[in-house]
């Protein structure tokens, strides 16, 4: 029975590795997982629907703070031997934190997974990092690879720059793939694309267009979570059968080569409405407003009519907010389109995106299940 750790397993990107684990476990091929979870929050508070909650009745679920090196210690500490697999999705992803917790919350924390891997024996070691560590600006807007440099435009970013190299640097480590996923969307977000989807809800209770910034064209690469969960297992199915050291990187991005335009045309089909691109002079204007500025305009013209559709419907204490934070990518889209070719996991490890392209039926999960949750106001799609 394969063995794996899943340190980070109560937040978005660990809530679908568990998922996909205990799917794997229980579907047909009954594939036996031994699945330990390590992560600071309970399950319960986690905001996660029943059906997700029952599975981590299902698995050995620790609980403590992440920055203490006692706590993975006693996370990573197995009576029957070393783990097959450890999966490092803990990182901070969260946009506009300060560096100071960051440094602690992604780099230092890989390290110390890192090193604890290193010390337990660990078959092999998954670390996901992210895809916003390229650099900006690529000849004609052109995909990046693995290979391409890294040089981060924001302090997220820096942060994973900085915990792969972390991680790199342990002594003794066993085989290690990092993932770098695009903008990542499905079932458990309430950052990435949430905004752009509160835009569209509000654009049709107002019976408006709903407003997209920025050219059409501008890539914004995209990934499901499902897709991200997967790679990471089956990253580390094949790590485990590589020698110790080895060190893979892998993009994620499905090919369906998302665009500005493709983006916003999906979320307004899921909402009916139509999406409404800025005329060139608007978006002359917005090119030279300072993030600053731009983000308190964005913000200012959604929050308060947000809050009152919350309220009318019996969900004012929803956390789901339009807030786009400075860091937030499609603040950032003109001088920073996210473009990633997540083409090479497929070629080396035989990896197939199930979710090939963003489009309206896998964003209404996301939707069904806030309205679920009693977080997003009850209107049908």
């Amino acid at each position: 029975m394969p063995s794996v750790l899943v340190v980070g397993a109560a937040n978005f990107y660990g809530r679908a590795v568990v998922e996909q684990l205990c799917g794997s476990r229980d579907g047909a091929a009954g594939e036996a997982w031994e699945i330990r979870g390590a992560d600071k929050v309970l399950p319960q508070l986690a905001g996660f629907p029943a059906e997700t909650l029952a599975l981590y009745e299902t698995i050995d679920y620790r609980m403590g703070n992440l920055r203490s090196r006692a706590f993975l210690a006693q996370a990573f500490a197995r009576d029957a031997g070393r783990w097959d697999v450890v999966v490092n999705v803990a990182g901070e992803y969260k946009f506009g934190q300060a560096a100071a917790a960051y440094a602690q919350d992604v780099s230092r924390l890989a390290a110390d997974v890192a090193e604890l891997a290193a010390e337990h024996g660990a078959g092999a070691l998954v670390h996901l990092s992210t895809a916003h560590v390229y650099r900006a600006g690529s000849a004609a807007n052109a995909p990046h690879g693995e290979d391409d440099p890294v040089e981060p435009s924001n302090e997220l970013a820096a942060s994973h720059v900085r915990a792969e190299a972390a991680v790199r640097a342990v002594a003794a480590l066993p085989a290690l793939v990092v993932l770098r996923p695009a903008l990542s969307y499905g079932p458990g977000d309430r950052q990435n694309v949430v905004p752009m989807l509160i835009s569209a809800q509000l654009s049709r209770v107002q019976a408006q267009p709903m407003p997209v910034l920025w050219e059409r064209d501008l890539r914004v690469s995209t990934v499901h979570v499902a897709d991200v969960a997967r790679a990471c297992i089956h990253a580390g199915r094949w790590a485990g059968s590589q020698p110790a050291g080895s060190v893979r990187v892998f993009n994620l991005a499905d090919p369906g080569d998302t665009t500005n335009a493709r983006l916003a045309q999906a979320v307004a089909e899921l909402f009916a409405v139509k999406p409404g691109f800025q005329n060139a002079a608007v978006n002359f204007i917005a090119k030279r407003l300072k993030t600053a500025e731009l983000t308190e305009e964005v913000n200012e013209s959604l929050l308060g009519p947000w809050m009152q559709l919350l309220r009318e419907h019996g969900a004012a204490n929803s956390p789901l907010s339009p807030y786009l934070d400075q860091e937030h990518p499609y603040c950032r889209l003109e001088l920073c389109p996210l473009a990633v070719d997540g083409s090479a996991i497929c070629r080396a490890l035989d990896f197939a995106y199930a979710h090939p392209q963003v489009c309206p039926d896998a964003l209404r999960p996301m939707v069904v299940e806030f309205q679920q949750l009693g977080l997003w106001p009850n209107i049908p799609l």
